[in-house]
């Protein structure tokens, strides 16, 4: 059993691209471009996040290319329907017939969290699959952490009340060692510095000129201001408002650090070097965030330049990266993620098989061309209890995509991560001056599928700024049987899961002439009954006498 779950920031923009470059190339009956994709990948149940589709558009049967309805799967599906984010968010989960017994898309038991559409589990017999989008860091890390405790509270439970394994798939936004960020966005903490210096001990010259120079860095970076600026595309000539932090040095000139930037708030971001912290709303309790004097390698290197005039190669970096670059210990979120493994017993399968791989990123920012030099971040997941390890399988021994000749391409190397980010250069970064991501052939595009394995899916940029991530199971009989050991059965009249299938809705005759989109009045909806149904419509459109009671004469034939 193959598990795959991907963000695909817009499945309308996905499922186009599927059905763009992924057609049926001959009309098959109860089949569709995007159940054949996942069939492609050999996936059985596909978990993807941000599909943004309206829970209306499932209802009403208006979704883009009907990708409620993925040939040969069910799907299940969680939507926002908080009125201030309607359109973002949600997630869906597509398994293959017979593999699930129930679903729940409001599992958190907290109404306005489950209202977000960022959480769908279901349950497939031997183990229960948690598909989750979790907020970014916004409003002080507090939206965040109510999601991620309500998620461990409602994974515990569910832990315990159905005496079976957990599973947690999805987008966690957080990267949870430095092997999963860049090296140049490792943190150093300079406090730590300091005190190795002011204790004699013997330390490398670069840690005494950052402990000798820290005070006039500091004091250099209180007078940092956020300048308007103004920058302008060499193709079309538009004009964007844009900001620069700029600091003034001891000797009354100004630099400027950082890049452009589309608030000042971001400027100062990474240039922020105070103790932050935020309050937990249950208990009051205020929690540190970040500590003080922490910063990434390439912040510190731009520090030590611009500021005291002391320039770093590349191989210094990198070795301060390795030595003493790290991801921040005090994160809550990452605090979080190390009690899942430590104390809840999960197990990241990722790493149990490729614990020193380098550069294994998950997202990439697209719009500065990063995936093109891999420098991205590792935040997709499938973490599964740890039961379930004797289940999973490594497949493939090239599996961890690499190209080249393993001898003289390393898998676990930095260089092997970029070769695979970019189909070995050929996915081309986009042109600055605009027209969007570069075409690539088919034969580039169909790199991204390969024998079924535990890793990473590289499936192209041009489909989402995530890639997907696979979990490969053995022993299917085992993990998706009945406590009789009997095949799975969809308790469709569970209302949870009811619920969760807002696309097999009932829908009245009024609908039909309202959304223009016939389907069935039965919860068991074919294609072939939907073709049915739709060519009648045609017919009758080009006959020009389309009447409600003909709707409803086939209507009533469809029932029988």
């Amino acid at each position: 059993m193959l598990i795959l779950s991907w963000n695909v920031a817009g499945l309308s923009t996905t499922v186009n691209r599927i059905h763009e470059f992924y057609p049926l190339r001959e009309k098959k009956e109860n089949k569709c471009p995007l159940g054949v994709f996942f069939e492609r990948h050999g996936a059985d149940i596909v978990c993807l996040q941000e599909h943004k589709i309206p829970k209306e558009q499932l209802s009403n049967r208006s979704e883009p290319n009907r990708c409620s309805h993925a040939s040969g799967y069910e799907s299940f599906w969680s939507c926002c329907v908080d009125s201030k984010k309607k359109g973002l968010n949600g997630v869906v989960t597509y398994a293959k017939r017979g593999t699930v017994r129930t679903a729940d898309a409001a599992p958190l038991g907290v109404e306005h969290l489950d209202r977000q559409g960022r959480c769908v589990v279901t349950d497939h017999g031997g183990f229960c699959l948690w598909n989750v989008y979790v907020p970014a860091s916004g409003n002080g890390h507090v939206v965040k952490m109510e999601f991620l405790h309500a998620l461990r509270r409602a994974m515990q439970q569910k832990r315990n009340n159905t005496k079976k394994p957990q599973m947690l798939v999805g987008d966690l936004n957080i990267s949870h060692t430095k092997l999963d960020i860049p090296w140049k966005q490792r943190i150093v903490r300079v406090n730590v510095i300091q005190q190795e210096v002011e204790s004699g001990v013997p330390v490398p010259d670069w840690k005494r000129d950052v402990a000798r120079h820290w005070a006039t860095i500091r004091s250099v970076l209180s007078t940092a201001k956020a300048i308007p600026t103004k920058t302008t595309n060499t193709l079309t000539k538009q004009q964007f408002e844009k900001y620069r932090l700029a600091v003034q040095l001891p000797d009354g000139s100004q630099v400027y650090l950082g890049k452009h930037e589309l608030t000042a708030e971001h400027c100062h971001h990474d240039y922020n070097l105070e103790e932050q912290s935020y309050q937990d709303p249950t208990t009051g309790e205020f929690i540190i965030a970040k500590e003080a004097n922490a910063v990434s390698v390439g912040i510190l290197t731009e520090l030590m330049a611009k500021i005291v005039s002391i320039q770093w190669n590349e191989e210094l970096q990198r070795q301060i990266a390795m030595d003493d670059g790290d991801v921040s210990h005090v994160s809550p979120s990452r605090r979080w993620l190390n009690t899942l493994l430590e104390e809840d017993g999960m197990v990241d399968p990722m790493r149990h098989f490729y614990p020193t791989a380098e550069a294994r990123f998950t997202c990439w920012d697209q719009f500065t061309n990063q995936r093109y030099v891999n420098s991205g971040i590792r935040i997709d997941y499938t973490l599964i209890d740890k039961p379930l390890l004797d289940f999973v399988a490594k497949g493939d021994v090239s599996s961890l995509r690499s190209y080249g000749d393993p001898a003289t391409v390393d898998p676990l190397s930095e260089n092997a991560a970029l070769k695979a980010a970019t189909a070995d250069g050929k996915f081309e970064p986009v042109s600055f001056e605009g027209g969007g991501i570069t075409d690539v052939s088919q034969r580039v595009l169909d790199t991204q599928f390969g024998s079924p394995h535990t890793g990473m899916v590289y499936t192209p940029p041009s489909f989402s700024d995530h890639i997907a991530i696979s979990l490969l199971l053995e022993r299917d009989e085992v993990l998706l049987s009945s406590p009789d050991k009997t095949p799975l059965v969809l308790q469709e009249q569970d209302i949870a899961t009811r619920k969760a299938q807002p696309h097999k809705k009932q829908q009245t005759i009024a609908s039909f002439f309202r959304a223009g989109v016939v389907s069935t009045t039965t919860e068991t909806t074919s294609f072939q009954t939907v073709n049915r149904v739709q060519n009648v419509v045609s017919t009758n459109k080009r006959q020009k006498s389309v009447s409600r009671n003909s709707i409803l004469h086939h209507f009533k034939k469809v029932e029988k």
